[in-house]
């Protein structure tokens, strides 16, 4: 087992080292220059703009840059803000608590319903009740974001007037954002539930315990889950890092401060050090949650902890 978290670690530096140079090498790809997007709302003459340039290290060789940008972030330092001026750790801290609790509402929503709805679709497969779980979870896939929370705000705020519609702060404004968010990622939960339950119910243990006189919930719920279950905690890890990183549409539909209107602003000023920093927390996140899910995986499923010994 520690052969294998060890192999783990390496592969989340490795994934950590491409995504930093990906997004370093995407922002200078995108075109508009850094400096012109800092001093946009000025009417700074081109003198100007070349001393921000220097004074951003923009004007030094790309591959100096780059250098200087992995060696600052081995030291914890991830930079200053272009646009802000401010240390983007600072900034990260700032913006990451709404994100984090918008995040762990969401899941909550999305494991319960998730897999409720997936349990239900599979041994209710063939009746009425899986027909129905299987179309919910069909129409959660496909509707965005961005229409089922403009219906939610208009239905609970607006013709029912029982919760508020944007902001942050109380209980009542995580209600709906979490409620939208975690059923959409329900849909994908349900769907993986489903399948791996379904993988498992002919597997000979499962035979075994109907033999044993359990009826298709007992088994289902007792032997096929622990094992059908086990896709799921990558699915679960993926969005809950995707959500960590920052839901940025559907922070922008409820008004909600977080790290997704950080990095959505981030981008559209090329403050470069904000967007790389914002990856970095993603990256490391994914990694950590992935790392955590094959470890849980191993524990669920004896079979996986003989291959990692």
């Amino acid at each position: 087992m520690v052969r294998f978290v060890v192999r783990r670690l390496a592969g989340i530096l490795l994934t950590l080292w491409a995504a930093v140079t990906l997004v370093f090498l995407a922002i200078y790809i995108v075109p508009g220059d850094p400096a012109e997007a800092a001093l946009s709302q000025s009417t700074a003459s081109q003198d100007v703009i070349e001393q921000r340039r220097e004074a951003l290290g923009l004007d030094a060789p790309i591959y100096v840059q780059y250098v200087r940008y992995l060696s600052g972030l081995v030291r914890a330092d991830l930079g200053v803000s272009w646009s802000a001026g401010q240390p983007v750790s600072l900034m990260i801290r700032q913006q990451i608590g709404p994100t984090a609790r918008l995040a762990l509402a969401s899941m909550v929503v999305a494991v319960v319903a998730g897999v409720a709805l997936g349990v239900a679709a599979s041994l209710g497969e063939g009746r009425w009740l899986g027909a129905v779980c299987h179309g919910l979870t069909g129409l959660l896939l496909s509707v965005p974001v961005m229409f089922s929370g403009t219906v939610a705000i208009w239905i609970g705020a607006v013709v029912l007037g029982i919760l508020p519609a944007t902001g942050q702060g109380t209980l009542a404004q995580l209600v709906m954002p979490a409620l939208v968010v975690g059923l959409n990622v329900a849909a994908g939960i349900s769907r993986t539930v489903e399948a791996g339950i379904g993988q498992v119910r002919h597997e000979p243990f499962v035979l075994l315990a109907k033999a044993k006189g359990l009826n298709a919930w007992q088994t289902g719920i007792r032997h096929a889950l622990r094992v059908g279950m086990l896709p799921t905690l990558d699915v679960v890890a993926l969005q809950f890092g995707f959500l960590l990183g920052g839901a940025v549409v559907t922070e922008i539909v409820f008004a909600r401060q977080g790290l997704g209107r950080l990095l959505l602003f981030a981008v559209l000023d090329k403050d470069l050090p904000v967007v790389q920093g914002i990856v970095v927390l993603s990256a490391v996140v994914y990694g950590v949650l992935n790392l955590l899910a094959d470890i849980g995986k191993a524990w669920l499923d004896p079979r996986i902890r003989q291959e990692t010994l």
